[in-house]
């Protein structure tokens, strides 16, 4: 950054009388150097900030601005404003289970939480700052079993905790809410004659049980003195034994009963002498919600279907409407699954009518406000919370390209057609552009109209991102924006790697073919494989509207090297009984004429066993997978945790690195070379973690390493000839890395093309250990279109920050004492602990949180990098690791350079003229 004015007066009236506090003001500006410029901050990034799949929300009527509250399966606390969604302010709880969010309720001064499973952690938030007000935890006592029969219930300045014991009674353990201080329990009786389901209808528990074929609901009050347990036989009322227990969320403590073969919802209010039945029935598939407010009694019904969402209010008491606040919206059901609502507040309007604001949630994640009578008034799509596969994209050209390229695509027609057609289209082209100067022109196209063409140097693409949910969305790169999104049904990932598959079968490179992309998932009900085609750039389906069911279960799949002559590159699927599958069938052939160069490898994490099948025996009737090697790399307690190949769209530049003598050192790069990962347990080393690089063709292992006291997390990138991951050490205490590099000497064995058949060579293993201060939750490599550019490692950290490591400071061939040929070659001396400058951090102060993984994507540009990080949050950016040397700066003054290119122009002629005559002279000489 500039030095200000400040500083440049204490430079030129100061040093000679006050150098100390010159010196002091130099230091305090140094310190505040590391940045961006303010212009530079959001232009070629953004972030956008998500919380997740809501799981308790509770709106504010206290504060002045009102907002709403919300917790989430993602283990966050967050406040929404009411008017946009935006988020006011969020907190993220500790991973996993010790982070799970099990109650929240909000009082006058705080946010309550309760999280953790031992030791259950509660916590005080601020109402309108989001800071931890108070914190204190507990351990689950002796007697409590399972954390599913642990309730919890606020009441006044206690928190109490009480678990059902099957027949006997309930336990009850209250704590000061404030300071945690244990206060004296109790125990209610509750006879139970088999294991009951249970719910909190505050303040009063809710039991169902069957006994003799006969439901009976058990209701018992949690505050009052010596309350004693009150019962209600529900026959004839409900017939069937089989029933459904549910609490409704709102300010009077009621419960609804549903029986397995019943079309309707039977209401219960509970009260001290018992419960109580309304009279009246709601659907089965209503989902309710009450008023948040303790004067107002208040229903809504939330009911569903394809196109429409209605909202029916009653009155609680007495089922009787309420017109007024009752409403029919039309529904975006095309992006949006079925809602359930998470809470509901209603108040009186200017015109003395009722107003009610309903946040619900969706099973796609989304999050919305609807306002009754009124509309919808926003959505958060929560989804994008859980990214599992990303692909980025060229967006197609303009019109007038296309234009262009429709007028070289008549080569069938031979000369004269295609002579004759380059005067049609460029008449119509004339045409075209006098129509559209005189306002008389068609219309743009769609795209042209949203601005998603194809820009100049490739830096405007299409992300498509797919959701563990199974939702599809496509996001402007440059904006953020979402363009498009599409919901499937019955879609979720594979649960042993929690991800889907997204293969680019077409890009837009191949006009008039539009791209075309595929989403490989399992079905939610029949785990079978499930595969969806659409258009990237629009979000259309390809072929059907909807998920198409394979029928069997996907064991492996990979993409077809070769395409078809619509330029689609078919794909091949590995089932569980070992049959092939190609689709679409239209490229069957495609696979049968390579089939003698396909080969295809699995990797069972539970057994720890690789496979590898080839297609050489296939026939144009059946393609035949026939396994032709198989290597066990586990035993006894080991696991097989991670396999990592290289990127498909990597392209290696240089085969071999020069060194100071002048010499080359040939690359060893196998691309059919598998990094493999196992951990394991031994009483002598405890944990320990081996990498195994296996040739997936051969099935050879080229290399294998052992690290002892070491464990996970462990991370992997796999690039050209090297492979880089970290780990932890148990004996050390830290996050270490390693790099391993290979080459295959001064010699090259293949300058053609690499087998891993013919050319058993073994490779020379450089490697080298680094420490690196932080813990790692995502690591990458930089992809550029040619591969010229230097690799830098993008590192995601736990603390939210984004570093890029340059390859040389991980460079495995980095000497104690560096000799003048190795300073020549650019290697630096060895030190073992990596820099974490806070200038790497490429996303400065836009902190993402809970990263899941980073994908990189090559632009048109050489030099540029583009770089998405997705996990609790989205981060978009590009990096430019050899900086922009193909791009002209901002500032590049285009003025200067023409007018002094003109004058040597200027100069040139005359010097010339000048030359010639000096040389006519002296030849009349």
């Amino acid at each position: 950054m500039k030095i200000s004015e400040e500083l440049n007066g204490c430079i030129s009236r100061m040093w000679l009388r006050s150098p100390i506090v010159c010196l002091a003001l130099l230091l305090i500006h140094l310190n505040l150097s590391y940045g961006l410029y303010e212009d530079q901050i959001g232009k070629f990034d953004w972030r956008q900030m998500y919380v997740g799949h809501v799981k308790f929300a509770e709106f504010d009527t206290v504060s002045s601005v009102k907002k709403v509250f919300v917790s989430t399966e993602e283990n966050v606390v967050a406040a929404l404003n009411l008017k946009s969604g935006n988020i006011i302010w969020r907190q993220v709880l500790e991973k996993k289970e010790q982070g799970t969010i099990h109650f929240m309720n909000i009082t006058s001064e705080a946010v309550i939480t309760v999280s953790g499973t031992n030791p259950v952690n509660v916590r005080g938030w601020d109402l309108n700052g989001g800071f931890l007000l108070w914190d204190w935890s507990f351990p689950l006592h002796v007697f409590i079993s399972s954390e599913e029969e642990n309730k919890w219930f606020l009441s006044d300045t206690e928190l109490k905790l009480y678990h059902i014991s099957l027949g006997s009674e309930i336990i009850v353990k209250p704590y000061e809410l404030t300071s945690g201080r244990a206060l004296e329990g109790s125990k209610l009786p509750l006879p139970l004659a088999s294991k009951p389901s249970c719910v909190v209808a505050a303040p009063y528990i809710a039991c169902i049980e069957s006994v003799g074929g006969n439901p009976i609901l058990h209701t018992v009050s949690i505050t009052a003195v010596n309350s004693k347990p009150v019962s209600k036989p529900l026959k004839p009322l409900i017939e069937n034994t089989e029933v459904t227990l549910e609490s409704v969320h709102g300010s009077q403590p009621l419960v609804s009963v549903t029986s397995s073969g019943s079309k309707v919802k039977y209401l219960f209010l509970i009260e001290e002498t018992g419960s109580r039945v309304l009279p009246y029935q709601v659907e089965r598939s209503a989902k309710l919600v009450q008023d948040s407010l303790r004067e107002s009694n208040i229903l809504l019904q939330l009911l569903y279907t394809n196109e429409w969402f209605d909202v029916l209010t009653s009155n609680l008491l007495t089922g009787e409407p309420i017109p007024d606040v009752t409403s029919s919206l039309k529904y975006p059901h095309d992006r949006l699954g079925p809602p359930t609502a998470a809470a509901a507040v209603c108040t009186p309007r200017k015109d003395k009518g009722l107003g009610c604001r309903v946040l619900f949630s969706t099973t796609d994640h989304a999050v919305g406000m609807f306002h009754y009578p009124g509309k919808l008034i926003w959505v958060r799509e929560e989804a994008l919370a859980s990214v599992v596969a990303v692909e980025m994209l060229d967006l197609p050209v303009s019109d007038t390209e296309a234009a262009i390229e429709k007028e070289f695509d008549h080569k069938e027609t031979g000369f004269g057609g295609m002579f004759t057609h380059r005067l049609l289209s460029q008449t119509l082209q004339l045409r075209l552009l006098i129509l559209s100067i005189l306002g008389l022109g068609d219309p743009p196209s769609a795209g042209q109209r949203a601005g998603l063409v194809r820009d100049e140097f490739g830096l405007h693409k299409m992300i498509v991102i797919a959701t563990g949910v199974g939702k599809l969305f496509g996001i402007d790169n440059l904006s953020g924006e979402i363009v498009w999104r599409r919901r499937l049904e019955n879609v979720a990932s594979y649960s042993s790697q929690n991800q889907m598959i997204l293969y680019v079968q077409r890009t837009t490179r191949h006009f008039p073919h539009p791209a075309q992309c595929a989403l490989l998932a399992r079905h939610k009900v029949s785990g079978e494989g499930v595969i969806f085609t659409f258009n990237p750039i629009t979000g259309q389906p390809a072929g059907s509207e909807s998920v198409t069911l394979l029928g069997y279960q996907i064991q492996q799949s990979m993409l077809l090297a070769f395409t078809d002559d619509n330029f689609l590159r078919g794909i091949l699927l590995l089932d569980q009984k070992e049959q092939l599958h190609v689709l679409p069938s239209s490229a069957h052939s495609v696979a049968v004429k390579s089939a003698g160069s396909t080969f295809i490898f699995t990797a069972d994490k539970n057994t720890g066993i690789l496979a590898g099948y080839s297609l050489l025996f296939s026939n144009s009737q059946k393609l035949e997978a026939t396994r032709v090697w198989e290597v066990k790399l586990t035993q006894g307690k080991q696991r097989l945790t991670a396999v990592v190949s290289k990127s498909p769209v990597e392209r290696v530049h240089s085969q071999g690195r020069v060194l100071g003598d002048r010499s080359v050192l040939y690359k060893y790069i196998n691309p059919n070379l598998v990094a493999v990962v196992t951990q394991g347990f031994d009483p002598v080393h405890k944990n320990f973690l081996n990498l195994y690089l296996v040739d997936v063709v051969s099935g050879s292992v080229v290399f294998s390493i052992s690290h002892k006291k070491a464990r996970e997390p462990v991370h992997i990138v796999h690039s050209e000839n090297w492979v880089l991951y970290s780990y932890f050490s148990d004996k050390s205490r830290r996050t270490e890395i390693v790099t391993l590099e290979l080459y295959e000497g001064k010699v090259q064995s293949n300058t053609t093309a690499f087998s891993s058949v013919a050319s058993p060579i073994q490779p020379i293993v450089d490697q080298q250990a680094y420490i690196l201060p932080g813990n790692i939750v995502a690591m990458k490599e930089t992809i550029t279109e040619k591969g010229i550019t230097s690799k830098h490692i993008l590192v995601a950290l736990a603390n939210g920050g984004v570093l890029e490591l340059p390859w040389m400071f991980v460079d495995p061939r980095r000497p104690i004492t560096v000799t003048p040929e190795m300073r020549e070659e650019g290697v630096i001396p060895y030190m073992p602990e990596l820099p974490v400058p806070s200038e790497s951090i490429i996303n400065y102060n836009q902190t993402v949180q809970r990263v899941q993984g980073i994908h990189t994507a090559p632009s048109g540009l050489e030099s540029t990098c583009l770089v998405l990080v997705y996990g609790l949050d989205l981060y978009y950016t590009r990096v430019a690791p050899s900086k922009t040397f193909d791009v002209l700066k901002e500032d590049f003054d285009h003025f200067l350079i023409s007018a002094v290119l003109l004058g040597l122009t200027v100069v040139s002629y005359i010097t010339r003229k000048l030359a010639s005559r000096k040389a006519l002279k002296q030849a009349w000489k």
